[in-house]
């Protein structure tokens, strides 16, 4: 049986580029919303390298996502080339303001070398990984668990 087309629920999705930084070592992100019947699904899709000005305004995105009823975000860390360890704890915390204010997040994409800056900079226990997306499609829901020491 097939389903009348206008009893079909419509996911309304939303992409926007932002550029942080300009330059050989510039950073960018890709955000893209859903909105699904359990609630508004965002990915933060990381690129190039963070750097202090980079990191405010990732802050500041996330901020803004919480603001805007985002409840479960996935941040993609498969085009992030680098970024400075001294920022990683501000970034952690800026990930754990979203989760008390917004909902769940979780981390994918991450290589050994992002993964060694974490733990370089002490934030690795505090961090949650999900397998990337093999279609581009979010994953619903994401889980509380497992830690990124399990992620490949």
């Amino acid at each position: 049986m097939v389903a009348p087309i206008g009893t079909l629920e419509p996911q309304k999705t939303l992409a926007v580029n932002l550029q942080f930084t300009r330059g050989r070592h510039g950073a960018a992100a890709r955000i893209e919303l859903h909105d699904r019947p359990a609630g508004r699904f965002a990915v933060l899709s990381l690129m190039g390298w963070v750097d202090l000005p980079a990191e405010r305004r990732i802050e500041q995105t996330l901020d803004d996502l919480a603001a805007r009823g985002v409840a479960q975000l996935l941040v993609d860390c498969s085009q992030l080339r680098h970024i400075d360890y001294r920022l990683v704890p501000s970034l952690v915390d800026a990930l754990g303001r979203f989760e008390s204010r917004a909902g769940a997040y979780a981390l994918c994409g991450f290589s050994h070398y992002l993964r060694d800056l974490f733990r370089l900079a002490g934030c690795d226990a505090h961090l949650r990984c999900w397998p990337a997306p093999a279609d581009g499609a979010p994953p619903a829901p994401l889980p509380i668990g497992p830690r990124c020491e399990s992620a490949s």
